[in-house]
């Protein structure tokens, strides 16, 4: 069994050499997690993963577990079918776990570089625009993830046939960071719908394909193990134990 975990931009992997996927390259072994540039566009970023699969696996079913903005380059690395890893139908599944799939207002806040009007909004903008600058995150690797830009990538980008796309969502706070970040996306939803979020995405957003649900107890950092609160930075959430599930439902 080949899997890939292809990562995204919002987390802190390259702080003190900690893994994106905490845990995940022991608990999976033979897995890749392919490193592409953080900050680049999603075309970027989807053209050097499409190069480190197609070099670590040039044979055999593929299965691709993808957080957040990886995502959103697997799709496009399908719709493009580089490296022929769409047509040969060699990658059978896509599995997202809360990945902008629509956008995340926080997205269109930080962009936006405006954070006028209500109160809410101009603390959430204030703590998170601090936030990203102690995680040396550029605001410009958020461009593609508002949700105008998602809007057109959908329509660019349509799902590959005879692949299968499962998608996952974390509902919750559990690193203080992002308490603003989920109190504002309940804010600005405009239904009660697209509240639940786990303070970068909500449940509407991450939603493609089939979705698995229950939603995890986690947020977007809880998802992958971390909290940012105080050190070792590990999450109460087990989310080795979603992944372990995410690839027994991908590979079944």
């Amino acid at each position: 069994m080949n899997l890939v975990f292809a990562s995204g931009v919002l987390v802190p992997n390259h702080l003190a050499g900690l893994e994106y996927f905490r845990g995940a390259a022991a608990a999976f072994p033979g897995a890749i997690f392919p490193v592409v540039p953080p900050t680049e566009t999603i075309a970027n970023r989807a053209a050097v993963l499409a190069e480190k699969i197609d070099k670590a696996f040039p044979a055999g079913d593929i299965h691709v577990i993808a957080h957040s903005m990886g995502g959103l380059d697997t799709r496009c690395l399908l719709s493009s079918d580089l490296r022929g890893l769409r047509s040969s139908g060699r990658i059978k599944s896509l599995s997202t776990i809360s990945t902008p799939h629509r956008g995340s207002p926080i997205a269109d806040l930080l962009v936006s570089k405006d954070p006028g009007g209500h109160a809410v909004r101009a603390f959430a903008y204030q703590m998170l625009t601090h936030a990203l600058d102690e995680l040396k995150i550029r605001l410009e690797a958020l461009g593609e993830l508002t949700t105008g830009s998602a809007v057109k990538f959908n329509a660019t980008h349509p799902d590959a046939p005879g692949v299968k796309y499962f998608s996952y969502a974390g509902v919750g706070v559990e690193s203080l960071v992002l308490k603003p970040a989920v109190d504002y996306i309940e804010f600005v939803a405009p239904t009660a719908a697209d509240r639940p979020n786990d303070g970068v995405v909500s449940v509407t957003s991450a939603t493609w394909g089939r979705f698995m649900g229950p939603t995890w107890a986690a947020d977007h950092f809880s998802e992958l193990g971390y909290q940012l609160n105080t050190p070792p930075f590990h999450s109460r959430f087990d989310h080795l134990a979603g992944l372990r599930a995410m690839v027994a439902n991908a590979t079944k």
